[in-house]
């Protein structure tokens, strides 16, 4: 059960978990069709009977049948259909299109979604249905109105090709639309002056919803060119105290530091330390992956692209970190493999972007262990050069300084405080993720992306053609985004748009430019989850820029709604205190060769999980197929489970990732793994 709220399937992939399934016996068999599908040789134009033109991607098999288009993943794991609805009702219009394509089709609709209708649509309706856990299977329907035509789409897919497919997916989904739409847009449309009055609305709006959602901290800046036009704190450090955030406070930014290790990788190429494809192995020559002939491709360009294929995987990092280094993440590394082609999709992979922060550091301090090299690199090439006076990979530097504290989400939507303790999983991946930082610095930073590579004084820092190297499409995320190196570059309503966000166990941030505009904003936040924040933020202040339609309160109430049934949706069932009958024999040590060793335990009334690195007490959930899971209650993890598989007089427990599976069995493991 990973408790969150199931975007709208438009805005993007579903993610639920696990690896290759074939379809479950409790979803309707697709009805037989005498059309032919054929397979794409490269991307391809598409359109249906009145919409506009949309892509689908190179290896997709596309069947077109009496009006309609079924299209699938090269591994045939994730179905897309595509039809066209007479109606005045999208809901109707869902129901309308399974009769049509499987009429046997009855599984329970799990939530339903009915946002507001924007962006010249007249009605948007979805729903997502149930399923066995096990099953690791998402099915849901979406249908957008324009008129008295419905477009509707069906999705049915396993967890792991909705994953791994998501980008291209989302390239059909968003261009599955009305050529009579009238969306609005901001393309060529001249920036509003931003007085004083304008941020103030910014401002109002940035302290309401902060205070909507609980969120205890939040630092914003704002700058144009090369001046900061404002700068504020919101709220408080922590929870239950009274020290204030104020610009100066620092924050980790997560995988905003992403912009920064390639801003580094830039210099050093300036440096002429090595190019953007220079081979991987030539600067780390010991560096492998689990795929020998992906390891001979790579290049450092291909490290921080997310476009090699490799699948995220994080639960490396979170269960086994203290006492790592980067030399030893980087041997993990060996044991992971692809599963699409260099350039075939986009995939999120934070290991990558450590290897290639590691190894761009080792070029210019090669006698150094690649966590000191990339510490000293970045504060000499980034931090001290650009004169961000505070920012640092050092944790206890921070823990010094004026600093937030972390606070993670509970099962209740309510948040509380961590320890600094546990967001120390990053420090042996801290080029992905790991910066403290604070809106002052991020400022200076956000300001020289604006000037192409001047500091805000105007002293040359790095040259303009290895800036703009890293907003260079890579790889496609949807119609309107691709990822760049180390950043995000594509459009928001025709405005072109540059950014990086970022999640850790207990921050958040946001990062965003837009170069025509010559304006850039700095968002950070003390709370894990701030996604409907961070949105709301940044569609408000395209408001206020452009002078666009009145749509982040209405976006952000839906989101914050949709969350809300969506958790209890899940809480359904479950029982915070096991039944000990059950509990018993589950207790004790577990192990699993890539995460290390927990422990669950009895501790008076309360089940405890211990994966070392941080504890949460367990709940338990009976589900309808029979099958049981641990559910942990407490943040970092609030609401990842494990599933109690006993098979053949053998129990294990089962972590289902998207496109990985974690099996422990019973035992201490190994004694080196010991803690």
């Amino acid at each position: 059960m990973r408790i969150r709220a199931l975007p709208l399937l438009l805005l993007t992939s579903c993610t639920a978990a696990s690896t290759t399934v074939t379809p479950p016996s409790s979803t309707p068999a697709p009805q037989a069709s005498a059309a032919r599908a054929r397979k794409l040789e490269a991307a391809t134009p598409m359109q249906t009977a009145s919409s506009t033109p949309f892509t689908v991607s190179a290896g997709w098999y596309v069947t077109e049948d009496h009006g309609r288009l079924l299209l699938e993943d090269p591994e045939r794991e994730l179905r897309i259909t595509l039809l066209e609805v007479p109606g005045t009702s999208a809901e109707r219009a869902i129901t309308e299109a399974w009769k049509q394509t499987r009429p046997d089709f009855a599984l329970p609709v799990k939530l339903s979604a009915h946002p507001p209708a924007q962006d010249g649509w007249d009605e948007i309706f979805q729903n997502t249905y149930d399923t066995p856990p096990r099953e690791a299977r998402v099915i849901a329907g979406l249908a957008r109105r324009k008129g008295d035509t419905n477009y509707v789409i069906l999705l049915d897919g396993s967890a792991a090709s909705m994953d791994r497919r998501g980008a291209q997916a989302a390239q059909v989904l968003l261009g599955f639309k009305s050529a009579r739409l009238a969306e609005e847009s901001f393309a060529g449309k001249a920036p509003l002056p931003l007085t004083a009055e304008r941020l103030k609305s910014l401002e109002s709006f940035v302290e309401q919803t902060r205070q909507t959602m609980k969120i205890p901290g939040v630092a914003l800046a704002v700058v144009q060119g090369n001046q900061v036009l404002y700068e504020k704190g919101f709220g408080v450090r922590e929870l239950g105290r009274s020290e204030p955030v104020t610009p100066e406070t620092l924050f980790l930014i997560g995988s905003t530091s992403k912009s920064l290790t390639t801003l580094m990788m830039a210099r050093l190429v300036d440096e002429g330390r090595f190019g953007w494809d220079t081979p991987a192995t030539q600067l780390l020559p010991d560096f492998a992956l689990g795929d020998p002939e992906m390891t001979k491709k790579l290049t450092v360009r291909n490290t921080v692209c997310a476009c090699t294929g490799m699948p995220r995987q994080d639960m490396e990092m979170i269960f086994e970190s203290a006492g790592f280094t980067g030399e030893q993440r980087i041997a993990e590394m060996r044991q992971m493999k692809p599963t699409t082609g260099i350039g075939e999709t986009y995939q999120y992979s934070n290991p990558m972007v450590t290897a290639g922060g590691y190894m761009a550091a080792h070029a210019a301090e090669p006698k150094l262990p690649l966590g000191q090299a990339y510490d000293r690199v970045m504060q000499t090439r980034v931090f001290d050069a650009l004169g961000m006076k505070s920012t640092t990979f050092d944790f206890a530097r921070a823990r010094k300084q004026e600093h937030a504290s972390p606070h993670g989400m509970t099962l209740k939507l309510d948040y509380v405080t961590l320890p600094v303790s546990t967001e120390e999983a990053l420090i042996p991946v801290r080029p992905a993720g790991g910066a403290w930082s604070n809106a002052r610095d991020m400022a200076r930073y956000v300001m020289l992306e604006l000037t192409k590579g001047r500091t805000p004084e105007g002293k040359p820092f790095v040259s303009e053609a290895n800036l703009l190297a890293r907003r260079e499409a890579q790889v496609k995320i949807n119609d309107t985004m691709s990822y760049g190196l180390g950043l995000m570059v594509g459009e928001d309503h025709g405005a072109r748009l540059i950014h990086h966000g970022g999640n850790t166990l207990g921050f958040s941030s946001d990062m965003f430019f837009l170069p025509e505009a010559n304006v850039g904003v700095v968002l950070l936040t003390n709370v894990q989850g701030d996604g409907p924040f961070r949105n709301a933020v940044r569609r408000k202040f395209l408001e206020v820029l452009f002078d666009g339609e009145d749509q982040a309160q209405a976006k952000l109430d839906f989101a914050l709604k949709s969350r809300k049934e969506a958790f209890a949706k899940e809480m359904t069932g479950l029982r915070e205190q096991p039944e000990l009958e059950w509990l018993k024999p589950l207790t004790g040590s577990w192990y699993n060769k890539g995460l290390g060793r927990v422990t669950l335990q009895l501790e008076g009334s309360r089940a405890m999980f211990d994966a070392g690195e941080w504890r949460s007490s367990v709940g338990e959930k009976r589900e309808a197929d029979g099958s049981s899971r641990l559910i942990l209650l407490d943040p970092p993890l609030a609401g990842f489970d494990f599933q109690v598989q006993r098979e053949a007089g053998r129990t294990t427990l089962v972590l289902e990732m998207p496109q990985q599976r974690y099996v422990f069995e019973k035992g201490d493991g190994p004694v080196s793994s010991v803690r």
